[in-house]
């Protein structure tokens, strides 16, 4: 699936990974940085909420209204649209 930009050094895609579950993938540079293996369920119902968070550890997103930011590391590096995210887990 083509990677999203989220700014200069970083992309974020989302991949199959098993049955019903995805890799969500951020590189910097073009290298693997950081992932998360998470159940297409669960992600489902992050994307219902109008705000909230998803996730504990190194990659972690943040919802509100139809953007989602994207945290590693404690750090925002970018947002992604609802709607792209929403593409990108149809298999």
């Amino acid at each position: 699936m083509a990677p999203i930009p989220l700014t200069n050094d970083y992309t974020f895609t989302i991949e199959p990974y098993e049955k019903l579950r995805f890799r969500l993938i951020v590189y910097k540079n073009g290298e693997e940085y950081v992932c998360r293996k998470e159940s297409l369920y669960r992600l489902k119902q992050f994307l219902v909420l109008d705000e909230g968070r998803v996730f504990k550890g190194w990659l972690q997103l943040l919802k509100h209204g139809d953007d989602i930011a994207v945290e590693v590391k404690g750090e925002m590096i970018g947002t992604v649209s609802k709607t792209s995210l929403q593409t990108l887990l149809e298999v």
